[in-house]
């Protein structure tokens, strides 16, 4: 078929003459045989803008079948849909871009998952970005700079994904990818931050982090809300802090770190009064490297040159709450300090980071030999996202009901066990505390040492069950579910699953 016949005088194509010539000479000399009808048909539904999606299939079908044609058809492909990226991105097979990535091709990826970023397809781009990992894509050097611009695009949102893109790319980059390095890494030490947030509030900060010169108002409930708990992650020179502190009123983040400095301070000052205890001769004291628990903060409101008044409370409550611990740790009689110091470590399990390790190490390796016949569930519940799990992890599954003990058992081997998805590491926290109650307390208690996996979801529970109403917390209850919001351990718990 020549380019005039294909062409309705040229107007109502989607490829002009002289690119029409060029893809029919490409079909004759670099396609094998067996493509080039499919191309043509293709060639031809493209051209007339009928039929594309039914030709497209069929030509991908055949044309990613073999690793030897892709090349060939991924140059043809991206050629013939130069000027429509949109239509490409909707018709696109995440396999079929995993197999032109593997021939040393990128230039239909590329397309398509621009378009994708444009849009704010991020289930799209996380998709792909699970396919290149789980494949040898990820070990092609040709794809190390979709896989750096798929980390930076997804270091906020999917941050897990990002950082397994990011290691995958990490030994294949060269000094051409050194700037693309740099963003990625960026923009992940940003999502390392928020890393343990809800899925929305990763959301909520991708949007505003990548518009930093947005005039944000940060005056709504859900302003305040994701405010309220990014000064819970925050710390003196914590890296990734330029993309927040770009975005975020200058006031604000100025007492943020004023608070979180203090709170520095005050862990120092605990610690430093046990050591002076100690070279005093009073007997050997025992000093927790676990974070003391701080005064409680206020839900701070964003101050304004218009109302002083609010910020001047804040300030004056926040200093006085401080002041008042600081001074029970300094004048209080020395024995009673030793005796809240040792209460935070329990007894049977030393509190340091490495036993606690090796007492959870055992204990899993107990509940996997427990728990042998659903391994399958645990699989892929562990590396899989919520929304394929839902069922299972919500008790819904009937070789897994809620009233079952396997069904218990299951939510307590992931609290050992943490899920690499943020958000799946946070849902089963929170179907535990449902499940058990304050027997999850009790669990929670010894995994929320520096270092472990679920610290931080177990924390974010722990601070959302303090104020559901669903929950009638004894007076018992609430101290140790605020001791573990506050990173420390809560007395002496006894063994998983006993009651108290």
């Amino acid at each position: 078929m020549s380019s005039s016949q294909a062409l309705d005088a040229g107007s109502s194509s989607a490829i002009d003459s002289a690119a029409m010539l060029r893809i029919e000479t490409f079909i004759a000399t670099e396609l094998p045989d067996e493509l080039r009808a499919s191309a043509k048909a293709l060639l031809r539904a493209v051209a007339g803008k009928v039929a594309v999606p039914g030709h497209f299939d069929a030509f991908c079908c055949q044309a990613f079948s073999k690793p030897e044609w892709a090349a060939a058809s991924s140059l043809l492909i991206a050629e013939m849909f130069e000027e429509d990226e949109d239509q490409l991105a909707e018709l696109a097979r995440i396999p079929d871009l995993v197999i032109e990535m593997s021939s040393g091709e990128v230039n239909v990826t590329c397309m398509v998952a621009s378009r994708w970023a444009a849009r704010g397809e991020t289930h799209r781009l996380s998709r792909l970005a699970d396919a290149i990992v789980a494949s040898h894509a990820s070990r092609n050097a040709c794809a190390v700079d979709i896989m750096l611009a798929l980390a930076a695009t997804l270091a906020v949102t999917r941050f897990s994904r990002a950082e397994q893109l990011y290691n995958a790319a990490l030994p294949l980059a060269g000094e051409e990818h050194q700037e693309a390095l740099g963003d990625a890494r960026r923009w992940l030490t940003a999502g390392r931050v928020v890393c343990s947030a809800a899925q929305d509030e990763r959301d909520f900060w991708d949007v505003r982090l990548r518009k930093p010169k947005t005039a944000w108002t940060w005056r709504s409930k859900a302003e305040r809300e994701a405010l309220d708990h990014l000064s819970e992650c925050l710390a003196p020179d914590i890296e990734g802090a330029d993309l927040f502190k770009a975005v975020l009123p200058e006031c604000w983040w100025e007492l943020a770190m004023k608070c979180a400095q203090q709170q520095e301070n005050l862990v120092l000052a605990t610690q430093k009064l046990a050591t002076v205890k100690s070279e005093n001769g009073a007997g050997a004291v025992k000093v927790s490297h676990e974070q003391f628990p701080a005064p409680e903060r206020a839900v701070r409101s964003i101050p304004t040159p218009h109302n002083s008044v609010p910020l001047f409370r804040f300030i004056l409550g926040w200093v006085c709450g401080f002041i008042f611990t600081l001074l029970s740790l300094l004048l209080v009689p020395r024995n009673f300090v030793v005796g809240v110091l040792d209460t935070l470590k329990p007894e049977g399990v030393r509190s340091d980071h490495a036993n606690l390790g090796a007492w959870r190490e055992g204990e899993l390796q107990k509940k996997a030999a427990e728990m042998a016949a659903y391994k399958v569930q645990h699989a892929l519940a562990k590396t899989g996202a919520w929304r394929e799990n839902e069922k299972v992890l919500s008790g819904q599954s009937p070789e897994l009901p809620f009233d079952s003990p396997q069904y218990m058992n299951l939510l307590v081997w992931l609290n050992l066990d943490p899920p690499k998805d943020a958000e799946v590491r946070l849902r089963v926290c929170k179907l535990l505390l449902e499940r058990v109650k304050a027997n999850a307390i009790t669990l929670w208690e010894l995994l929320v040492y520096p270092g472990s996996a679920n610290a931080a979801e177990i924390k974010i529970a722990a601070r959302n069950a303090l104020t559901d109403v669903a929950y009638q917390w004894s007076d018992d209850e609430k101290r140790r579910l605020k001791v573990i919001v506050g990173g420390t351990m809560a007395g002496t718990p006894p063994a998983v699953g006993a009651k108290r």
